[in-house]
């Protein structure tokens, strides 16, 4: 399919979703139609594309349980790779783990579930295009030091990946990384400096509408 068509295909993909959050639809139905109008376009399932559109959208204008709820349903459904959903959640989630307590908690229950299951990393038919998209998301190949051509080799990085992000965050959260620089951790565990800011102006507005209802003017 040509660039346009895919376009096409994946704004089709947000239309439902959004028609399907305001109006606060099952997402068992969400996520059949989606798996259908995706099937129709001959897009292969599961679709490492769907979890980048779902991902994006969520994160993190769109942060809200129903939306949580529908990707949930993709995964139950088959119709995006754990895999893919836990490299993407992996790079938006843990380094803002502070400031998104609940996202993190609902991101470690899924690498519960699905990140030391291998069957659903590489039983599905698309298995060599989901782990390349997940080298291009992590870049493990680059931080590894390998051109790997194995996608068997791509999935032991990627599993290793995500253990020592979650092992550099917690002695980040203990103040451990600080007493050792020569161990700077490779993988994101901080926010960026502009994540930070546009968090910290989010937040100061939401306390100023607080302190003008609290105190409204005469």
């Amino acid at each position: 399919m040509d660039i346009s068509t895919h376009k096409t295909i994946w704004d089709g993909v947000l239309d439902i979703t959004k028609v399907a959050q305001e109006k606060g639809s099952d997402p068992q139905l969400w996520a059949l139609q989606v798996s259908s109008d995706l099937s129709s376009s001959g897009v292969t399932l599961p679709s490492p594309q769907l979890a980048n559109v779902m991902i994006s959208y969520i994160f993190w204008d769109n942060n809200m349980p129903i939306l949580w709820k529908f990707l949930d349903r993709a995964l139950a459904l088959n119709i995006v790779p754990p895999s893919m959903v836990l490299a993407l959640l992996s790079d938006r989630i843990v380094p803002c783990r502070r400031s998104r307590p609940v996202a993190y908690r609902l991101y470690m229950e899924l690498l519960k579930r699905f990140a030391f299951e291998l069957k659903c990393h590489i039983n599905v038919p698309n298995y060599e295009m989901v782990m390349k998209s997940i080298d291009g998301v992590l870049h493990l190949s680059h931080k590894f030091g390998l051109q790997v051509t194995n996608p068997g080799i791509l999935v032991a990085e990627f599993i290793y990946s995500i253990v020592s992000q979650l092992l550099d965050a917690s002695l980040d959260d203990e103040g451990l990384l600080e007493l050792m620089p020569e161990m700077k951790s490779r993988w994101a565990t901080i926010p960026q400096e502009m994540e930070i800011d546009a968090h910290d102006k989010s937040t100061s507005r939401i306390l100023d509408l607080m302190r003008r209802n609290l105190h409204p003017l005469d």
